[in-house]
């Protein structure tokens, strides 16, 4: 199994956990440690980890890559609108 995928927020991890198993890559969240208080925020150092069968790595990482550039660009839209005050 290959890591694909590390996240604080375990919200992260599920998402890209779906994601991957809609393309038909079976993945699972790996996060030993969970705050009762917060569950999706994970206090394991490494955070909460995506992985993948050996196999499919390549075409795992391929997606994620998507995955973190969208959320970049959705990150930075929602700042410009904030700072425009177009809340």
């Amino acid at each position: 199994m290959k890591t694909v995928f590390i996240s604080a927020f375990l919200e992260d991890s599920i998402v890209v956990k779906t994601m991957l198993e809609s393309t038909g890559i079976p993945a699972e969240v790996l996060s030993d440690q969970m705050l009762d208080i917060n569950p999706f925020y994970s206090i394991e150092p490494k955070g909460a980890k995506v992985i993948v069968p050996d196999s499919a790595e390549a075409d795992a990482k391929a997606i994620v890559a998507d995955y973190n550039l969208n959320s970049a660009i959705i990150v930075t839209m929602n700042s410009y609108r904030f700072q425009a005050g177009q809340e």
